[in-house]
């Protein structure tokens, strides 16, 4: 996996403050993903007369969404500060309690672990004042925090623990010993106070609870208390805390603004940017909400960057998260040497949001749509806080038509979780073991399930649980739907490393009489199931095949009038993405498409339904590569209709 977002700050570039050496000019990163490496983030040039970025940038953010219903007034974010207002009878305690969290700023900055940091590229992105680029540091790990940091840091929270009792009302201190906590790892600290909470505006209690319990994993209590603190809070900051416009690229909010019902499609981008079904809650909506709230105490609070928090830095953080580790620069030479801090964020996070092409059916585009994370810089990262490895899925899955709705039949291998002595085994599973296998029920329990999303919610849910290198089989019946995702999973709670495959596909209704064909799956060698039925406990869980087996194959045929309609089906094998030379040579006839083909004839069923059938095709000697088998059914008077499964020679 590619390393996370790096944030960067220039030395001379601070916000009306000096650069040379000692100063505060520190890096900050928000969290980055791993389908492009690292994010880094630096200062753009600019002098202290413009120094505040936080009306150009909240218009940007605010256009972005092109919700009239959903947009933040104008005061956004930055009106937070406002509710900061110090009391005088307790302006003296506040005073002393920011004066106490710049002194530790200062202290960290010290005794940073040092980095080399070079120069600057093109910014792959400007967010107000801050350039952003992706890195390429695919092997960066977090150094050990220095003794005297974590020393200086339990000394600040005792401090502002007896600041809280003086303040006991004030919501900026306690955010910083919230957030102070999670940094020391103090996580279920942090749990207790925010369970402690007394703030005067109840609803700021109930968001930081939130906050902490997404860091704590507890992502259905997260969601509870999260709903309670929008329930709560003004509607202008609900509005812009909930709207999705700032995390998405253009294409994604180009489709947001032209939905008819934008709340409903908000929904189906919040419930397809979490990253796992298996497990409880919504990672992805607490995360972004618990962001929001990290921003919400980093005001007003000295930060890395020693830049005043505007607008960008919240944007920052909302799209990639808070940092994880930090690391200083050796020091430039000349006479104002200055040392310039890198700010990490999560290595493991990734994008996470549906494009638009797995939101909506493109009437030219193919039935079926691999979601593919596209490589290159990211609008927005996140990890799940239940995972550090999230991988592609090996799977098989088809699709049968009923009058009712869709069955959905899905087949895969569990992958192993780690070997003994610690080796990573993911990649090469050992051959796969039945459920009921006694060295299945000795592994390590993986859990496993197939579901499909329809109009932002769940119509499938079908769950399992198999040993390590089990088979799972599992199937559903979706309604009827134009559009919906195809997700089928696999994770290891223990070991927090899961694998998945998500395939955007239509659901639409076949009226009865209407010539049509199922998806082709493969099954087991020698397998011949009577019956659809009887597919799902023969269907092959991966794409693989020997160069000399036959390959077992199931499909139907829908729309048959009787027994007496003859139907010719042709079955063939062709090569996958072939070569300039192969294609040129199939175009000059030096070359057959066709590897190998079969056809028969025979009538329809013999009463009113689908036509089941299967077959097997055996590949002569096929040298490894990608490879597919297409079926193709006519009959008299209708159109020529075919149904194609891709597999792979080993």
């Amino acid at each position: 996996m590619e390393p996370g977002v790096v944030v960067r700050l220039h030395p001379g570039q601070l916000c009306g403050e000096p650069a040379n050496a000692g100063s505060e000019s520190r890096t900050v990163p928000p969290r980055l993903m791993p389908t492009s490496a690292a994010l880094t983030v630096a200062a753009l040039a600019f002098s202290a007369s413009t120094a505040s970025p936080a009306g150009p940038i909240r218009a940007r953010i605010a256009s972005a969404a092109e919700l009239p219903d959903r947009r933040p007034s104008a005061t956004g974010v930055s009106g937070v500060s406002a509710a900061l207002r110090q009391a005088p009878d307790s302006s003296a305690a506040r005073s002393r309690a920011r004066s106490l969290q710049s002194r530790f700023e200062r202290h960290e900055l010290r005794h940073l672990p040092r980095t080399l940091v070079g120069s600057t590229p093109e910014c792959d992105e400007v967010i107000g004042r801050f350039c952003i680029w992706d890195e390429g540091d695919t092997g960066w790990t977090p150094k050990e925090e220095a003794e005297e940091i974590a020393a200086a840091r339990d000394r600040l929270l005792d401090e502002l623990e007896a600041v809280a009792r003086e303040i006991p009302g004030d919501h900026w201190v306690f955010g910083q010993r919230i957030r102070y906590l999670f940094e020391a790892g103090r996580r279920a600290r942090a749990v207790s106070l925010a369970r402690r909470c007394a703030l005067p505006d109840r609803w700021r209690c109930d968001a930081y609870l939130g906050y902490v319990l997404h860091r704590h994993e507890d992502i259905p209590g997260a969601e509870r208390a999260f709903g309670r603190a929008l329930e709560g809070m003004p509607a202008e900051m609900r509005a812009e805390w909930t709207d999705p416009g700032p995390l998405l690229d253009p294409d994604l909010r180009r489709w947001l603004s032209d939905q008819p019902d934008s709340a409903a499609a908000a929904k189906r981008i919040w419930t397809l940017g979490d990253q796992l079904f298996l497990t409880e809650g919504n990672a992805r909506w607490t995360a972004h909400l618990s962001r929001w709230v990290h921003a919400m105490s980093s005001e007003q609070a000295r930060n890395p960057f020693g830049m005043r928090w505007a607008d960008d830095l919240t944007e920052i953080v909302v799209r990639y998260g808070w940092t994880t580790a930090w690391e200083r620069s050796w020091p430039q030479g000349g006479p104002t040497s200055s040392t310039r801090v890198v700010g990490r964020g999560d290595p493991k996070a990734s994008r996470t949001l549906p494009s638009r092409t797995v939101l909506e059916r493109d009437p030219a585009g193919p039935e079926i749509v691999p979601w593919r994370v596209v490589e290159g810089h990211s609008h927005s990262k996140h990890r799940s806080p239940h995972l550090d490895s999230l991988g592609v899925l090996d799977a098989q899955a088809g699709r049968f038509w009923r009058w009712d709705g869709v069955v959905v039949m899905g087949a895969w291998t569990a992958p192993e979780t780690r070997a003994a002595g610690g080796r990573d085994t993911a990649e090469r599973p050992e051959p796969a073991k039945e459920a009921g296998d006694p060295r299945a029920a000795a592994a390590e329990l993986v859990r496993a399930g197939l579901f499909v999303e329809q109009d932002g919610a769940l119509a499938v849910d079908v769950r399992t649980e198999v040993g390590a290198g089990g088979v799972v089989r599992l199937s559903g019946r979706a309604p009827w739907a134009d559009w919906g995702v195809l997700t089928m999973e696999a994770w290891a709670p223990e070991t927090r490393r899961a694998r998945r495959l998500r395939l955007a596909m239509g659901f639409r209704e076949v009226p009865p009489g209407l010539f049509a064909l199922s998806d082709l799956v493969l099954l087991e060698p020698g397998a011949e199931p009577e019956t659809l039925d009887d597919v799902l406990g023969v269907l092959r869980p991966s794409a693989e095949a020997g160069g000399d087996e036959a390959l077992g194959l199931a499909f139907e045929v829908y729309g048959l009038r009787s027994r007496t309609e003859s139907v010719a089906f042709r079955a063939w094998v062709e090569q996958r993405d072939e070569g300039f030379f192969t294609r040129l040579g199939r175009r000059l006839g030096l070359v057959r498409k066709e590897k190998v083909a079969i056809g028969w004839r025979e009538g329809g069923p013999d009463r009113p339904g689908p036509l089941f059938r299967t077959f097997s095709i055996r590949l002569p000697g096929l040298d490894p590569g990608a490879y597919v088998v297409v079926v193709e059914a006519s009959a008299a008077g209708r159109p020529a209709l075919r149904t194609r499964r891709g597999f792979t020679v080993r």
